[in-house]
């Protein structure tokens, strides 16, 4: 007779985050979709399962944590091109006992951050002016 499998269902801003950052992982490790893609995604089991090999199957939802209006449009990958730390955003997930929202998502904090950083300040390079 096959073992059961429990599914749990975690959410992302109760998972375990500082318990993980002890391991030193590399944020890309279980996001593997924040240097090459648009959302910087939640792990699978299979990830997981790397390090969990005895225990059941474990599937993460997500909480989002940070909501742009439909028209704006942010890349994980071009922020990670661009050299972004994650820590800039998330603050520093590894020591944290929950992810901190650090970043605001307001137009005015993107283009202060753009400014400083003399990223593009171009209108359509984040929105879609058609909307």
């Amino acid at each position: 007779m096959a073992p059961a499998v429990f599914i749990l269902l975690l959410a992302a801003d109760v998972f375990p985050h500082q318990t993980h950052g002890k391991l030193n992982l590399k944020c890309t490790f279980c996001h593997t979709g924040a240097e090459t893609k648009t959302n910087s995604g939640i792990p699978e089991w299979k990830t997981c399962k790397t390090c969990h090999v005895d225990k059941a199957e474990l599937t993460l939802t997500a909480n989002r944590r940070y909501k742009l209006a439909d028209w704006v449009f942010f890349s994980h990958a071009r922020h990670a091109a661009a050299k972004v730390e994650c820590a800039t955003c998330h603050g520093d997930v590894k020591t944290a006992s929950m992810p901190d929202k650090r970043a605001v998502t307001s137009m005015n904090a993107c283009v202060t951050c753009h400014r400083e950083s003399k990223a593009t300040l171009v209108c359509n390079s984040c929105h879609e002016l058609a909307q």
